[in-house]
């Protein structure tokens, strides 16, 4: 039987990289978008295949999130795989940071990886995998970052608590924090010098590309990783800091 994935913010960058990863492994892939339907559509019109789903969805509102994991039991009675990768940000200093816009940013980065975590449990197959895309920042902050930081930190645990919880039914629990990945997100968070710095940090000499993100995410999520939980893997090029 073919396995069922649902990736989240799966429409542009890493999700994107991820979702077209388990389409080659012969997966169902459901993924959502929060409210960029023209790149949605880009994206199915790209891929163009029929094991592909895009729905809206905002992971942050349980509602939504209920009734998507209601069509994926409706439509194929189980889920094999969750990858929680949606994710924003809204950058300020502390002393500056709008305190609405803070609890946006964890309510999407932090909150929506919980809800989604919460309700694939009773669907999910016993034996099935779940992880979790931190951020780099998650282990070593920066300025002007704050609320991202703070939710890419509790992902790290949040995997970890997940993984003593979830292992009655045998289900993997881990989470993945790459380094600075340039998409089309990320960029909007950097200007060109600081990005020519965290290049000449990297002892490997480039930055990490969305393969090495779902290339690691696809053996996490396999049988080969079957030993494999409440780890989390920092895919940094030798960086330390």
């Amino acid at each position: 039987m073919e396995k069922v994935a649902f990736v989240t913010g799966g429409t542009s960058g890493i999700g994107k990289g991820i979702v077209k990863e388990l389409l080659d492994k012969g997966c169902i892939v459901i993924t959502c978008y929060h409210d960029n339907e023209k790149a949605a559509k880009e994206m199915k019109q790209e891929i163009n295949n029929d094991n592909l789903i895009v729905k809206k969805c905002d992971v942050s509102n349980e509602e939504e999130v209920i009734k998507l994991f209601k069509l994926i039991k409706e439509n194929y009675g189980k889920l094999d795989y969750l990858v929680n990768n949606a994710g924003t940000f809204i950058d300020s200093y502390i002393k500056d940071y709008n305190i609405a816009d803070f609890k946006k940013v964890l309510d999407v980065n932090l909150i929506g990886k919980v809800i989604c975590t919460k309700h694939s449990y009773k669907i999910m197959s016993h034996g099935g995998s779940i992880v979790n895309i931190s951020s780099h920042l998650g282990i070593v902050p920066c300025l002007e970052s704050a609320a991202y930081c703070a939710a890419a930190a509790a992902i790290i645990n949040f995997t970890k608590a997940t993984a003593i919880e979830y292992a009655d039914k045998k289900i993997r629990v881990n989470s993945i924090c790459p380094a600075f990945t340039p998409t089309l997100l990320s960029l909007k968070g950097w200007n060109k010098e600081e990005i020519d710095q965290k290049l000449k940090d990297t002892p490997l000499g480039r930055f990490a590309a969305p393969e090495d993100t779902s290339k690691l995410c696809m053996f996490l999520l396999s049988d080969d990783a079957s030993f494999i939980t409440g780890e989390n893997i920092w895919i940094n090029g030798g960086r330390l800091s």
